[in-house]
């Protein structure tokens, strides 16, 4: 015959433990409901938002490329027209900045260097520093600035450009015209202190274009 084997008793502490929290959700079901509810309404709207921006981004990036199509057939008033539009429905959106560049770029090649710079800062306060198209909107701004004669503002973008970029061997490249432009600018001092840190870096591309800026700014200080 099988023997039984003796059941544990119920601890009394587990018990009331039991008892204490069957008590506390009855007491608090409808907080529980509602913090439920809560808790979907959350993640459903944030699903929404992510889904209507990925709507939002997906429309501004076929706006753009039929505005480039009419631009490429040679109807450029209606691809400029058809740019404005959507870089203002779709300010900051991958489309809507790209579209503002190359509004501003169409103006330029049209010597409409003043509308295309607005364009472009307009661009720009949207951007965040890991923007992809940062560096980009700051090189044609600081090129804008330098077709209207105005050097120290196209230093200062081409700044902005090295210090956004996602590739570190673009970073000599605007350093160097950034230089450039302080010497346009007749800021030497600042032009100076650029191609000397260039010129440290003997891998460099512009490591020979720096020393040979630094012998012709350490010329013109002699002169002076």
């Amino acid at each position: 015959m099988a023997v039984k084997q003796p059941v544990a008793p119920v601890s009394p502490y587990r018990k009331d433990a039991e008892d204490s929290f069957t008590e506390w959700v009855s007491l608090n079901r409808n907080a529980l409901m509602w913090g439920a509810v809560i808790v979907a309404i959350a993640v459903g709207g944030l699903w929404f938002y992510r889904r209507s921006q990925e709507l939002k981004a997906s429309r501004a990036e076929a706006a753009y490329y039929q505005a480039r199509r009419e631009a490429a057939a040679g109807n450029a008033q209606l691809a400029e027209s058809d740019l404005r539009k959507t870089a203002d429905r779709y300010a900051g959106t991958a489309g809507g900045t790209q579209a503002r560049m190359y509004l501003a770029q169409l103006l330029f090649s049209e010597r409409k260097f003043k509308e295309g710079i607005d364009q472009l800062k307009s661009a720009e306060q949207h951007l965040g520093r890991k923007d992809d198209f940062a560096a980009s909107v700051h090189r044609l701004l600081a090129n804008g600035y330098e077709e209207v004669g105005d050097f120290a503002n196209a230093a200062a973008q081409y700044h902005a450009a090295g210090e956004t970029t996602r590739f570190p061997e673009d970073k000599n490249q605007y350093k160097a015209y950034e230089a450039r432009a302080f010497m346009s600018a007749g800021k030497r001092a600042q032009a100076m202190a650029i191609w000397q840190e260039l010129a440290k870096d003997e891998a460099s591309p512009f490591a020979l274009e720096a020393k040979l800026r630094i012998g012709e700014l350490e010329a013109v200080q002699a002169k002076v």
